[in-house]
């Protein structure tokens, strides 16, 4: 695999990386499949309730959205928590990644699009970096719990 233009989206950890090309390829095959069905279906019923590009751009999401959720829940991300206190460090971890990932966001956004002068506004500004933050940690956490699991089962 290292003479592939793939291997540098790859990690260098050979497990990860056979499970990460498996995940690569039920996604393909998986988008394969329902492209032809949509096509042979479209061909017999020509309606036209979505565009063709519509149709395979959700293909395209989905089956990057197939990938992530696959690798989140596989338990690989963190191979060297076996015991309750590796467990409950990377907890902190993952709790402080985010919480400064959340303020570095509202920053950031505050910075980039300004201070809002009216308060539904303000909503929106700290609304959005608390929910990536939020998404952030539950991914983590999704990912953690399953890797603890396949650690100790």
């Amino acid at each position: 695999m290292k003479n592939s233009w793939l291997s540098l989206f790859l990690p260098e950890d050979e497990y990860k990386e056979k499970r990460i090309l498996y995940f690569l390829g039920e996604s393909a095959i998986l988008g394969l499949c329902v492209s032809l069905l949509f096509l042979i279906v479209s061909y017999i019923y020509p309606l036209r309730l979505i565009e063709m590009n519509m149709f395979f751009s959700f293909v395209v999401v989905g089956q990057v959205i197939y990938i992530f959720l696959r690798y989140i829940f596989s338990g690989m991300e963190y191979t060297d928590t076996f015991s309750s206190k590796d467990y409950k460090r990377e907890m902190k971890k993952i709790f402080f990644q985010s919480l400064t990932f959340t303020l570095v966001f509202f920053v950031l956004y505050v910075l980039i699009s300004g201070l809002p002068q009216e308060q539904p506004e303000w909503r929106g500004v700290i609304g959005l970096p608390i929910l990536s933050g939020f998404l952030m940690f539950l991914i983590n956490f999704i990912s953690l719990k399953s890797s603890y699991r396949k650690n100790n089962g």
